[in-house]
């Protein structure tokens, strides 16, 4: 995989380390990422949730799902973005909101279900690891400002595209990251007329 650092200021560097402490930290009260990829947080983590970058568009980010903060967190340390971490597990939240504490980072973190956040005026919704295309898009769609979503996906992608398909229209680009990880982008969503 593609280093994605190098353009990384040693300020935002150093937020990384101590997001990676926290995690570290945190992981043994609650779940926050599988066990076997704490060794390798920056490649399994942080250096996956910054090559969304490139396909983030807008300045108003929704991350949905966000459990341990991948990608929102991340997008929201290097700056440039207005990032809104939401989930549903208050104890996650906390989490979040302690590593934007100690790292001076700037986001909002909301504890609640995105179904109940449709009125947020927000450019993008992200993701990784948090539902089937199917849902992400349903997701698109009931929000009134038509973000288009760009979500962190594995190599049954294409299957997902095609679940979806049958519900609803949409466009969507398909990027490569590595043989195991695809990056799809989503725009123009509308629901299929039931027949």
């Amino acid at each position: 995989m593609k280093d994605f650092s190098k353009n990384v200021p040693r300020e935002t560097l150093e937020k990384f380390r101590v997001y990676r402490e926290l995690l570290v930290k945190w992981q043994k009260a609650i779940n926050l990422v599988s066990r076997g990829t704490l060794n390798d947080v920056w490649s399994c983590h942080i250096n996956d949730s910054l090559q969304i970058v490139p396909y983030i568009t807008a300045r108003k980010v929704l991350d949905i799902g966000s459990g341990a903060g991948f990608p929102g967190m991340i997008l929201a340390m290097i700056g440039g973005f207005d990032v809104i971490c939401v989930d549903s597990d208050k104890r996650k939240t906390i989490f979040l909101e302690e590593v934007a504490r100690l790292t001076k980072t700037c986001v909002t973190v909301i504890n609640d279900r995105v179904e109940n956040l449709t009125n947020l005026d927000v450019g993008v919704i992200c993701a990784r690891g948090f539902s089937n295309l199917s849902n992400l898009v349903e997701i698109i769609n009931s929000f009134k400002s038509s973000p288009i979503g760009v979500f962190l996906k594995g190599t049954k992608v294409k299957g997902e595209i095609e679940d979806a398909s049958t519900l609803f229209d949409f466009r969507y680009e398909l990027h490569d990251v590595d043989p195991s990880k695809k990056i799809i982008v989503i725009n123009s969503v509308t629901r299929k007329n039931a027949i």
